[in-house]
């Protein structure tokens, strides 16, 4: 079984969002982060031709607005992924998520990465232990995620025994 999947930025980030606004705990309002906390602008096109993109010198991220939207609000979070784990550290080309980027013969360091930001922004691991009861379904709607997102956290973080049909 694996251990858990973390990544302390996104702990840091959803803290600092937190302390600056009193906003619900869940769903992680990945938005207003992304809006609020770090004056970025968040648009939806429903001619993207990717999942999402981030636009690092003019402070964009893009959306499909094709894809339903638990999809939209974990391709938020990876893109946030992008801007906090490589923009910040220096990288300035922007970041396009497509097929191409994650396929099997490339270098998948930085869309990894960008997912377990993600899936530690948007899933806590200490909340997911607490709102978890036996229901992978019950779960996801708790925290505004695919069923397949939260199928895979309470897998990494050895809740469920099994990794999600694909």
């Amino acid at each position: 079984m694996p251990g858990p999947v973390r990544d302390e930025r996104a702990d840091a980030l959803r803290a600092r969002y937190h302390a600056a606004f009193p906003d619900a705990e869940l769903p992680v309002p990945v938005q207003a982060i992304a809006e609020d906390l770090l004056g970025l602008r968040v648009g939806v096109s429903q001619d993207l031709a990717v999942s999402g993109m981030l636009l690092p010198p003019e402070r964009q991220i893009w959306l499909n607005g094709g894809e339903v939207a638990a999809r939209r609000r974990f391709t938020l979070a990876h893109e946030l992924g992008h801007w906090v784990c490589q923009h910040l550290e220096g990288k300035a080309a922007p970041f396009y998520c497509r097929s191409k980027d994650v396929a099997p013969d490339t270098d998948q360091a930085l869309e990894r990465e960008a997912n377990v930001f993600a899936a530690e922004l948007l899933m806590p691991e200490p909340a997911v232990r607490a709102v978890f009861s036996g229901s992978v379904e019950v779960t996801a709607e708790a925290f505004g995620v695919s069923e397949e997102a939260m199928h895979w956290r309470l897998f990494n973080v050895g809740l469920l025994e099994t990794t999600p049909h694909r």
